[in-house]
């Protein structure tokens, strides 16, 4: 194997490993503190950011690249903790609007919590601002060379909000 496609193969394996070790510490501090998994966590988030428009569930499911059922799915369980609300609309009853609660803000700001405590300890203490805008930098990168970059997902309104 020439030198050029080693070094590509071990960055791709080592992309891969970084994401699910990090992935595992944020799973396992949000399901202490709130029982919530990463995705539940980002569809709360995603509504809360969206706050003043319910968002469509075909909308939540392009933003997590997931599939609509699993998406219904994952809003079912969402559904019956009480966390989110949805509604059809009776103009359009293909359309399923979906909407933060009370009880559901409540629990994204615990989650929200233990999530930044992770991401601390297992993404930014290991980064500097530097690492962290290359790191930007080619993630982007690498999504528009797939055609994948859509600004609605990848550069999400709540990634900058304090809330």
């Amino acid at each position: 194997m020439k030198e050029a496609v080693k070094e590509q193969v071990t960055a791709w394996v080592n992309l891969q490993q970084t994401n699910r070790v990090i992935q595992a510490v944020l799973e396992r501090s949000l399901k202490a503190a709130t029982d919530l998994s990463w995705a539940e966590f980002e569809v709360l988030l995603r509504l809360q950011s969206a706050a003043d428009h319910p968002l469509q569930m075909n909308e939540i499911a392009d933003q997590l690249l997931g599939s609509p059922s699993g998406i219904t799915r994952m809003a079912d369980r969402l559904a019956k903790a009480g966390l989110i609300a949805r509604e059809t609309p009776q103009d359009n009853r293909r359309i399923v609007h979906v909407t933060l609660t009370e009880h559901g803000a409540s629990v994204l700001a615990d989650a929200r919590d233990a999530f930044r405590e992770a991401l601390s300890h297992s993404f930014s203490a290991h980064l500097t601002e530097a690492d962290v805008t290359a790191l930007r930098r080619l993630t982007r990168k690498l999504l528009q060379g797939n055609g994948a970059w859509v600004e609605s997902r990848c550069n999400p309104a709540f990634a900058g909000k304090d809330q």
